[in-house]
């Protein structure tokens, strides 16, 4: 899969950018089935979920992801981290997100960082498809007031999300830029670092999951902070193969 001069100039302009049909129906469904495998009866949001489950660490090191990343910045990019999202209906164990910038917690250099959620099932506007603020990735980094994002057990596991992210001010001219951006199961939707976007809580009766994880993608040989809970830290992509020096 290429990406065209086209999908290059939206994402410059834009901050983000939709690939479809990365992933088939039936990866789709083994993904789900494994995220509530590792989720047990604690269905809420996982971060790092790669940490738990191989296959999951294979998504992180997915061959056609990472070649359109690097397509998409000309850049090889390095994957950091993940955090799946089940988006449940009916729970109060998620709540959605606030305007935020994901860059907030990364602390990269500016465009050194770029998230790509993956969809496994659709993402709509009934069931909380994101919403984002084309263009806003241009500000670089906003005013926002921080509020905590989880509550977690004695044992430093989540047991509830409170609405995520650093609680941007949204500047006044990109308030009715504001965008829904739906997509379909197996597509895949990269967006700039400090791009402004958030999610409704999905209160759909008939579309009970949205699940969808993002993984966290860094520019070869740039710094980021890798944060006190989530210890975030460099993945092998596992696509050099090795050379054997003799003397």
């Amino acid at each position: 899969m290429k990406l065209t001069n086209k999908d290059k100039n939206f994402w410059k302009k834009n901050g983000y950018l939709v690939v479809k049909n990365v992933l088939n129906e039936k990866q789709c469904q083994e993904y789900k089935k494994e995220a509530h495998r590792v989720a047990g009866k604690n269905i809420t949001i996982i971060p790092n979920i790669y940490r738990k489950s191989k296959k999951f660490l294979n998504l992180c090191k997915n061959k056609k992801i990472l070649q359109l990343a690097d397509n998409l910045i000309d850049h090889r990019m390095i994957p950091i981290g993940d955090i799946f999202f089940f988006a449940k209906s009916d729970t109060n164990k998620e709540s959605g997100s606030v305007p935020h910038q994901d860059n907030y917690a990364q602390k990269a250099e500016y465009g050194a960082f770029v998230a790509c959620a993956v969809a496994f099932d659709d993402a709509l506007e009934e069931n909380g498809a994101l919403r984002v603020y084309p263009g806003s990735h241009k500000l670089g980094e906003v005013k926002c007031n921080p509020k905590p994002n989880f509550v977690m057990n004695k044992k430093g596991q989540i047991i509830k999300a409170l609405p995520i992210g650093n609680n941007c001010v949204v500047p006044k001219k990109f308030k009715n830029k504001e965008t829904i951006v739906e997509f379909k199961k197996g597509d895949i939707f990269f967006f700039h670092g400090h791009l402004i976007h958030y999610a409704k809580k999905n209160i759909s009766k008939k579309l009970k999951f949205r699940r969808v994880i993002y993984l966290k993608l860094i520019k070869n040989g740039y710094a980021f902070w890798p944060g006190w809970s989530e210890k975030r830290t460099l993945i092998d992509r596992d696509d050099f193969k090795s050379k054997i020096i003799r003397n």
